[in-house]
């Protein structure tokens, strides 16, 4: 019996110790599928806020506790910043630093059996807070595994991190480059299009889609409006050589065909990865465009400005000072000191009319025009203007076809006034010396509409469209050689539209040689026609655009 019972107590021994393995292998099993489990959960990747959620929630299982708080340092490793909770409520006592911590592991306050385990003590400093509403302590077990995960944990904190901050700038850079105003263009090894931003939709009139895989030969247009040759292509040039270009000008293709001027950078791109199937992966070079179309317009206004403007103050100027020096060291007759007078008081008064208008241009471009709005007829802005030209010896070359019914108007009327004779002065000066300028005027509607016809070389119709902008001038009447500045038009044009009218150039409808001027000016309210009459669209007040010349 003997034999028998210590046979049995070592089979009952062995048994236990079988268990007892049995049980060790299963926990470690379990500790090593909890960690692959947090593995997993690790490279699910996310933002740092889901991530701290997925592993509080599986910090709760795997401790067998009722709620987890997970807290996270700051990037530069001070404070600490609650990224999660989850599970029942939180104790009304929370760390804030690692200070509240006892021992830097054990965290009693109000907890009643709650653990603070931290994960990791190097920035990011990870803080996972358990708890239990019966007071029973968290499994051994499943603390260990949180802790034995602790590098994967603190790795996958920090690449969260930097997605997260990899994810900002991508959308900042996404946001600029949908914004900017020029266009970006980026090109493959074949310089076919890979990337075209809205900017560079708008300005060449294409789709993102449709350019995708066309050469930027064939979506730019460079060759084809004359920017630049195949050989000179500097996209190329950047690719070739692996050297930026820092600035460069030339033309591609607008919405309607014609040559944009356009001005900028080009620069190689490394590809960040060799995912063929990522645009962006493909791009080997960019470029960076801008419009320079207005910029080109207003060095042109500006130079034919200059030109102008030199050569209107020059020739007055030199006749004032021959003038002058004539006076100065002749001894003339009384009858020709006044005529020299006379003549340099002429010269001044072309002048004073010179300055007027480049202050009228200046005051137009920069300010919206206000008008001093008054009831006033039509005829007495006419009857004004014949009196002035009767000074001048000039009243029987301008005839008067105006009804004796016409309303009144609700007009600036030294505006208006300007606006007569600058056409009227111009229907002079390029008609023939003995040729008539006829002023008519109709009710039309709420507008009267008023007509300034000469007899003068009149103005292609190519170019009517810009001799109301200031400084522009017909060719026939450049080659005339008739003195001029070219902003009458453009003045008179600005004041009509103040009023809400239009101004327009067109062919006599009689069909003689010569130009008509048509205009509308808006009628006193309670005096227009009754509704039902062709109403014309008047054109809104806005402040002049400087581009526009």
């Amino acid at each position: 019996m003997t034999d028998r019972a210590a046979l049995l107590a070592r089979i009952e021994m062995l048994e236990r110790e079988s268990r007892r393995a049995f049980e060790d292998a299963q926990r470690e099993a379990d500790a090593l599928f909890a960690q692959y489990q947090l593995s997993q959960l690790v490279a699910s990747g996310g933002s740092p806020a889901e991530l701290a959620r997925s592993v509080a929630l599986e910090a709760v299982r795997l401790a067998a506790v009722d709620g987890c708080a997970l807290w996270l340092s700051g990037p530069e490793g001070a404070g600490l910043h609650l990224m999660a909770a989850v599970g029942s409520a939180a104790p009304s006592t929370l760390p804030t630093s690692l200070h509240d911590l006892d021992d830097g592991r054990l965290w009693a306050a109000g907890l009643h059996g709650g653990r603070a385990v931290v994960v990791s003590d190097e920035p990011p400093v990870i803080l996972l807070c358990l708890w239990a509403i019966d007071g029973r302590a968290a499994d051994p077990d499943g603390i260990r595994v949180i802790a034995l995960a602790r590098h994967e944990l603190a790795v996958a904190f920090q690449g969260a991190r930097l997605r997260e901050t990899l994810e900002r700038e991508r959308q900042e850079l996404t946001a600029v480059v949908s914004g900017t105003t020029d266009l970006i263009l980026q090109v493959d090894a074949d310089r076919r299009v890979v990337r075209l931003n809205p900017a560079g939709v708008r300005l060449l009139g294409v789709t993102a889609a449709d350019a995708f895989g066309r050469t930027c030969a064939d979506i730019l247009g460079c060759e084809v409006v004359g920017g630049h040759g195949p050989s000179d292509c500097p996209l190329a040039e950047v690719m070739a050589t692996g050297q930026p270009v820092a600035y460069r000008e030339t033309a591609v293709r607008g919405p309607d065909g014609t040559p944009v001027r356009v001005a900028g950078g080009y620069s190689t791109v490394a590809p960040a990865s060799s995912d063929r199937d990522d645009p962006s992966d493909r791009a080997m070079a960019t470029a960076i465009l801008r419009d320079i179309s207005a910029v080109r317009a207003l060095e042109e206004l500006r130079e034919g400005f200059v030109a102008t403007v030199s050569h209107e103050l020059r020739t007055p100027l030199s006749l004032i000072r021959g003038y002058t020096e004539t006076l100065l060291h002749l001894e003339l007759e009384p009858a020709e000191q006044r005529a020299y007078l006379e003549r340099i008081d002429e010269v001044t008064g072309r002048l004073s009319a010179l300055v007027g208008q480049i202050l009228d241009v200046t005051h137009l471009q920069a300010d919206p025009l206000i008008l001093e709005r008054a009831p006033l007829l039509f005829v007495s802005l006419v009857n004004r203007l014949r009196g002035d030209l009767e000074a001048s010896g000039r009243p029987d070359r301008l005839v008067v076809d105006l009804p004796d019914d016409l309303p009144p108007l609700e007009v600036d009327g030294p505006r208006v006034g300007q606006i007569l004779e600058n056409l009227v002065g111009n229907a002079f000066k390029y008609g023939p010396p003995d040729g008539i300028v006829t002023v008519s005027a109709v009710v039309d509607g709420e507008w009267l509409a008023v007509a300034v016809d000469d007899e003068g070389v009149g103005i292609p119709a190519t170019e009517r469209p810009l001799v109301t902008e200031p400084f522009h001038r017909a060719w026939n009447v450049r080659e005339s050689r008739v003195p001029g500045t070219g902003l009458g038009l453009y003045i008179s044009r600005r004041l009509v539209e103040a009023h809400g009218g239009r101004l327009r150039l067109e062919d006599r409808p009689d069909g003689r040689p010569g130009t008509r001027v048509a205009f509308t000016l808006p009628l006193l309210p309670d005096r227009r026609t009754t509704p039902g009459r062709r109403r014309i669209p008047a054109v809104p007040v806005t402040t002049p655009d400087p581009e526009r010349a």
